[in-house]
Formats: C-alpha cells, sequence, structure tokens
C-alpha cells in the first residue's frame, strides 16, 4: 500500500506590468520528486492578493515544487496525514 501525501501549492504576485496597467501572466512550477521533475502545473491570470491563489496536490511524500517560468513566488506545503492511503 502507497501512502498518498496532500500539498498546497500557493502562488503570489502573479501579474505583469506594463506602461503602468497591470495585467494577468502566465507561470508555470515544476513538481520534483528528489530533484526530477515529475510534472508540470501551469497558472494563468491575475493574482495580487494577499493570501495568493491555492491549489491542492497529491503525490509521494517528500515532493517539492520550484517556479520555472513566469512571474510572482511560491509556497508549497504538505498537509498533515488524514489518513487517506492508495491501493499502490
Amino acid at each position: 500500500m502507497q501512502t498518498s501525501q496532500r500539498y498546497t501549492l500557493t502562488i503570489y504576485d502573479l501579474f505583469s506590468v506594463a506602461e503602468g496597467a497591470i495585467y494577468g501572466a502566465e507561470a508555470e512550477v515544476a513538481i520534483l520528486d528528489g530533484g526530477i521533475e515529475i510534472d508540470r502545473m501551469k497558472f494563468s491570470g491575475k493574482c495580487q492578493s494577499k493570501g495568493g491563489y491555492s491549489r491542492s496536490y497529491y503525490g509521494k511524500p517528500g515532493l517539492a515544487a520550484r517556479k520555472v517560468a513566469g512571474p510572482g513566488r511560491i509556497s508549497f506545503h504538505a498537509k498533515p496525514a488524514t489518513g487517506f492511503n492508495s491501493a499502490g
């Protein structure tokens, strides 16, 4: 039985500025397993809120994330286990 981990990926400051106007932007985030990219998530739009924009991600324990393109910054945190297991 393989345990699945829930992560929260949050992107902050997803926007661009041109000629004094604020526009939406695109960013890409790589999901890494031991430094090797195993998945990629794309974000598109405009997010200026202090709390950012969050998505859940499910995978094996020990994953990391890195922003590879676009503006903004990210955080990637494991959520406490809830007893969810997947057969594998």
